[in-house]
């Protein structure tokens, strides 16, 4: 498919339209401006440790995968830790992210476990987002969530639907008016899918089905990349320039085992995990090592045994690249602008003896997919403002793609990745015969990143007789009909509106074939049909919550529920109580035995007083 390659800049009184147009214009006349910087991402990590895990990770995978994160995570961000079962705990505080909190970060990484009892996907999300109330201009908001369940808060269904619904209906819509986007990844096929993909799609976040934990390490990367975008440096057959503005660099190699990674300097200098300077940090973990170097030497450097598409080069740098926010999600069709600016010291760079001698491009894969420019031309609508835009993305092929956005100067280069995904229909309709066979089951399911369920409106007919469709909890709309239709088209036209609040309006048609539709199932349908269930490894669950008492700011104030072996509980009260029987009898028989000895004894002393006092009254006669 052929990718259209436009020009077109957003006008910056967008950007600061709350300031006003006056402002705008004054604003406009300065050297730097503070565009595009504002955003501080925080990045709030929540983590499930049930017992199911003992099965869906059993090696554990999740914390090399949180200590990648933490060791990406520029200073300056904002993040926190939580892992839940039945209870929530703030594994690492949410603060400031410098290097003592990295360093208690991987200290406590050490203790996710898989002990949970429950899955109380509710109590997480409300405790991860405890301060975020209501929009914050300029706020980059996230929640990685990772879980392998259903919403499991009870042995009771009921408890665990009235949780679900409370996620939907309440929590939910609050992290939307929030501005929080929710990372979504799902661990398993038992994992709530329906649930995590309307998380992510409603909120503008991305989703993510994992069926090997070996694959978490690579997905937190991406999350990381989607949450906090950084500057990074290029690499090509395994070298990468770093150039005199770069402050620090972290260096992520992914290996495989065996495979020995090295790091050499412009000087010809190598470094590895066991010989390295102070100047370096270097961390290694079974898929991974992650080195930082301070103030690391200008010139060309080379990485050593490792050549993963995934390797990365992440910078500190008083010269950044800054983009405008891309979406996660896109119709193919649509049109989405993309612009870059320089900045030098968080000031914008619109300096034009210095912006000429740099290119800015946006790309996939090393395939150049437009220029941008700062022109007043072809598209951009203000020219020499330091601001570089158009809008190349479009006709995007369906699927996951990774848009570069590239700074080239003369002495440097600089990259920010956009990780997104192209679908090429706003909703389908899926039809199959129902069990018996005698009617047609018809769903009409929109696409949750792309629409906003509350505002779809459908109408149906068949040879223009109506079809009447009832909306599930879950947001597909199903009718049946009956067989006699078969051979027919159904036609159903939808009214919506996109995220953005642009109204769209598109009609869909399927044929009612006389075959079962679940062998034509697509990975579309299938990753929106997944049906509520009860979990299927309580059998891994334990009633041991954690290694350390929950603090009781932390931990919901009800005690653990347990489960419970009636065959069991029966023979243990049966033996108790033939034993308190026993026990009984024999008390009873030595108690009534010492209490015949008393009363003898006591009968005896009673005759003795009786016969003192018969010779005290002969005395007296």
């Amino acid at each position: 498919m052929r990718i259209n390659i436009l020009h077109h800049k957003r006008p910056l009184v967008l950007k600061v339209h709350q300031y006003g147009v006056l402002l705008f214009v004054m604003l406009s006349s300065l050297l730097y401006s503070s565009y595009g910087l504002a955003k501080i991402a925080d990045v709030r990590v929540v983590i499930d440790v049930s017992g199911s895990m003992k099965n869906n990770d059993p090696q554990n995978l999740r914390a090399p995968a949180v200590r990648l994160l933490i060791g990406l995570m520029p200073e300056g961000t904002a993040s926190g830790i939580w892992t839940f079962g039945q209870y929530v705990n703030m594994q690492v505080k949410h603060g400031r992210v410098d290097r003592s909190w990295k360093a208690l970060a991987v200290s406590e990484s050490k203790k996710i476990h898989s002990r949970g009892l429950y899955t109380n996907i509710e109590e997480a999300l409300k405790r991860a987002s405890f301060n975020w109330h209501k929009p914050q201009a300029g706020s980059n908001r996230n929640i990685i969530l990772l879980t392998d369940g259903m919403v499991d808060v009870s042995k009771d269904r009921q408890k665990n639907r009235a949780s679900r619904q409370r996620i939907l209906n309440e929590i939910l819509p609050g992290l939307k008016q929030a501005g929080v986007r929710v990372h979504a990844i799902a661990l398993s096929d038992n994992a709530d899918k329906k649930l995590m993909n309307q998380l992510s799609g409603l909120t503008g976040g991305w989703y993510e089905e994992v069926d090997d934990a070996d694959a978490l390490e690579r997905v937190f990367l991406k999350l990381f990349e989607i949450s906090a975008p950084t500057p990074s440096l290029p690499i090509r057959k395994n070298r990468f320039s770093v150039d005199s503005e770069v402050n620090d660099m972290t260096v992520l190699v992914f290996r495989e085992e065996g495979e020995t990674v090295t790091l050499t300097n412009p000087g010809g200098k190598q470094f590895s995990h066991n010989q390295h300077t102070e100047a370096v940090v270097w961390y290694k973990e079974k898929n991974y090592e992650l080195v930082t170097v301070k103030k690391p030497d200008v010139g060309d450097w080379l990485i050593g045994g490792s050549n993963d598409t995934d390797n990365r080069v992440m910078i500190v740098t008083n010269l950044k690249l800054a983009t405008n926010t891309l979406p996660t999600t896109l119709l193919n069709s649509d049109a989405i602008p993309v612009e870059a600016s320089l900045y030098e010291k968080d000031k914008k760079i619109i300096k034009s003896s210095f912006l000429n001698l740099v290119e800015f491009t946006v790309s996939e894969n090393e395939q150049l997919l437009g220029l941008l420019n700062d022109t007043g031309t072809e598209g951009d609508n203000r020219k020499k403002d330091g601001t570089y835009s158009g809008l190349p993305l479009k006709g995007l092929p369906v699927g996951e793609h990774t848009i570069i956005v590239r700074a080239l100067g003369a002495t440097f280069e600089r990259n920010i990745r956009h990780t997104m995904k192209s679908y090429d229909k706003l909703a389908q309709v899926k039809t199959d015969l129902s069990s018996d066979a005698k009617n047609f089951n018809i769903q009409f399911i929109p696409r949750v990143q792309l629409l906003d369920p509350e505002s779809i409106h459908i109408k149906a007919n068949i040879d223009e007789h109506n079809v009447e469709f009832s909306k599930d909890p879950g947001g597909v709309w199903s009718a049946e009909v009956d067989k006699e239709n078969a051979g027919k088209t159904i036609t159903v036209i939808l009214e919506a509106k996109r995220h953005s609040g642009k109204p769209v309006s598109i009609t869909l048609t399927e044929n009612l074939t006389g075959h079962d539709g679940k062998e034509n199932k697509t990975e579309e349908n299938a990753e929106i049909e997944h049906e509520e269930k009860e979990p299927a490894d309580k059998k891994n669950e334990v009633t041991e919550e954690s290694d350390v008492e929950p603090k009781a700011e932390e931990i919901n104030e009800h005690e653990e529920e347990e489960q419970t072996n009636w065959l069991l509980v029966s023979w243990v009260v049966l033996m108790v109580n033939i034993v308190l029987g026993i026990v009984g009898v024999l008390g009873f028989k030595m108690w009534k035995k010492k209490r015949d000895k008393m009363k003898d004894e006591e009968t005896d002393e009673f005759d003795k007083v009786e016969e003192v006092v018969e010779i005290e009254e002969t005395k007296n006669e």
